[in-house]
């Protein structure tokens, strides 16, 4: 009997820590979770009704101070894989600790062919790349059918 309870003491404890790994896995690759830094999420990807497309973005500002005028050089492929265009995207002023939304139309840009984002890196960072968001750490995520990446 004293053998079988050990045996289910270490397989509970054993289940207790598995669980505790996995959630603290998904809450590190959560882009809200990370500590510091600028975190962009495309979240929505729709036409705009004008014959072009409109990307949503969901931007987390956890740097710790406003940054207030963000701008990033982002590249579109299309869906075989081809440069597109380069373009750069203002983001605003981001107050610290806040959560916004950030909307972009794209004219002339089918939706349906787009094959993926890449951001290019920080826009106009002035001397020595000291704009606050040339400094910031930057992870990004998608929960679009496209995928947003460096």
């Amino acid at each position: 009997m004293g053998r079988r309870l050990e045996i289910a003491a270490a397989a509970a404890l054993t289940a207790a820590a598995l669980w505790a790994g996995q959630a603290r896995a998904a809450e590190e690759a959560s882009p809200e979770a990370a500590s510091s830094g600028l975190h962009i999420e495309l979240n929505r990807v729709t036409d705009n009704g004008g014959g072009g497309c409109r990307l949503t973005f969901v931007v987390r500002n956890a740097t710790g101070g406003e940054v207030p005028q963000p701008r990033f050089e982002f590249v579109l492929f299309d869906s075989d894989g081809l440069v597109d265009r380069l373009t750069t995207f203002d983001f605003g002023a981001l107050p610290p600790e806040k959560t916004s939304v950030r909307q972009f139309d794209l004219a002339g840009v089918a939706c349906g062919k787009l094959g993926r984002i890449l951001v290019n890196g920080p826009a106009q960072c002035g001397e020595g790349g000291a704009a606050a968001h040339c400094q910031a750490q930057l992870s990004l995520a998608s929960r679009a059918d496209i995928p947003l990446g460096r």
